[in-house]
């Protein structure tokens, strides 16, 4: 098969468009439970460049850790169709809520659902206040402190 890209604002686990085993690499972000605004404001650019607006992405939103990590999940078990043998999945997160609720814990444990085997966890931890910086705020306590990527590999 030869390389295509596809442009689609599905849901992550709804994505009949893209054949079964033909993704070799997925690089992705979801959406941090209820605490950041990813609509209109935060996605506007990234819609300008698409020629596409903001409001006719589906966004989830999530207020709990439970409906998160079924959200998780799902997108999981569509990437594991989606993603050839010896694919990878790179799944960036971060700490919420003050550090207390490590988001990259979540995402190994939703992926016992689908065939992936972990590979490990890059942390990358800002001297600054990674979400909040964009606001002036730079003590380090707000917002997401820190990049955390859960490195996945297609097992089957």
């Amino acid at each position: 098969m030869a390389d295509q890209t596809l442009f689609l604002t599905e849901l992550s686990h709804k994505t009949d468009q893209i054949p079964s085993k033909s993704v070799k690499l997925t690089v992705t972000s979801p959406p941090f439970l209820n605490i950041v605004n990813y609509e209109s404001a935060d996605n506007w650019l990234r819609c300008w460049f698409l020629g596409i607006s903001p409001k006719s992405i589906p966004i989830t939103k999530h207020k709990n850790i439970e409906e998160w990590s079924a959200f998780v999940a799902k997108t999981l078990i569509e990437l594991g169709r989606v993603s050839c043998s010896g694919a990878y999945v790179a799944f960036e997160v971060g700490e919420i809520r003050k550090g207390t609720v490590q988001l990259e814990k979540h995402v190994i444990s939703s992926a016992k659902f689908a065939p992936f085997e972990v590979m490990g966890v890059l942390i990358n931890q800002q001297k600054f206040t990674k979400t909040a910086n964009c606001w002036g705020i730079s003590n380090n306590k707000s917002g997401t402190n820190s990049n955390r990527v859960v490195l996945l590999r297609k097992t089957s």
